[in-house]
């Protein structure tokens, strides 16, 4: 499978009714139907029940639904657990795997996101890793890299695989991590999994909304290098015209990429 070059998410987590998630898929679609672009790069993640729903609606568009955990186990007698083959056939594209939330909440191990991350990969998913520190400080990076050695130690090199940098402490905060902070370390993480050869693309995500792309992204430009593939909105992008904002944002870098043209002071 072959990532888009940009991608921009949504996970609903456990926020949104089955009449949300049709609502924001609806409003959504409307606003990029017949774009430029389209609904290439667009995502969104839900819970298992609301998979196919979400995903036959934003087919339309060509965007993604995935899922928002998948078993460790393949097909089986694991009664609850949602394989990675059954989340294939649903038309999940895409899962999150090791978000902090499920770490705090339900003991989820780095053994576990390892076991996940080789499940969903087996099956044609593509992991989603959550990775980031519980708090700033000189061991941040030490804790990403073993989270990144770890989740993807049993998946090919040659397989696609998304991260999104979520630092613990800037979830559910007013504010995203300083952009500075956050180009400086998907720099690091890039240069982690550089000998990997199938598609790998780095979002930001923790309390990421309207404006966290485009402060990122100017704080790669002073940096040289730490340029986002995208964003992963939370909660923020539970109003479909926050995450349409988000959207046209990081739109307006990819059409300035693409014509070459002077660089736009995004404030």
């Amino acid at each position: 499978m072959t990532l888009p070059a940009m991608m921009i998410g949504h996970s609903s987590k456990s926020y949104a009714t089955l009449a949300d998630t049709r609502a924001w898929v609806a409003e959504v679609v409307g606003e990029l139907r017949g774009s430029p672009r389209s609904g290439d790069g667009i995502f969104l993640c839900t819970p298992d029940p609301v998979i196919s729903i979400a995903g036959n609606a934003l087919d339309e568009i060509g965007a993604q639904v995935g899922a928002q955990d998948v078993s460790p186990f393949g097909l089986g007698a694991f009664t609850g657990e949602t394989a990675a083959e059954v989340l294939s056939e649903v038309g999940a594209t895409l899962v999150m795997v090791g978000h902090p939330e499920r770490a705090k909440l339900l003991g989820e191990t780095l053994a576990d996101v390892r076991q996940k991350c080789r499940a969903a990969s087996d099956a044609g998913v593509v992991p989603i890793l959550i990775a980031g520190e519980p708090e700033r400080g000189e061991a941040a990076r030490s804790i990403i890299d073993r989270q990144l050695t770890e989740a993807f130690a049993d998946v090919p090199g040659d397989r696609p695989i998304v991260v999104a940098y979520e630092p613990s402490w800037a979830i559910g905060q007013p504010e995203p991590a300083p952009g500075d902070y956050v180009a400086a370390t998907i720099a690091h993480i890039r240069g982690q999994l550089a000998g990997r050869s199938g598609d790998v693309r780095i979002l930001y995500g923790g309390s990421a909304g309207p404006g966290t792309f485009a402060a990122i992204w100017d704080a790669a430009e002073e940096l040289g290098a730490g340029h986002p593939d995208g964003v992963f909105l939370g909660r923020f992008g539970l109003r479909a015209a926050g995450f349409l904002e988000t959207v046209r944002e990081v739109r307006a870098v990819q059409d300035q990429l693409a014509s070459n043209a002077p660089r736009i002071d995004r404030g």
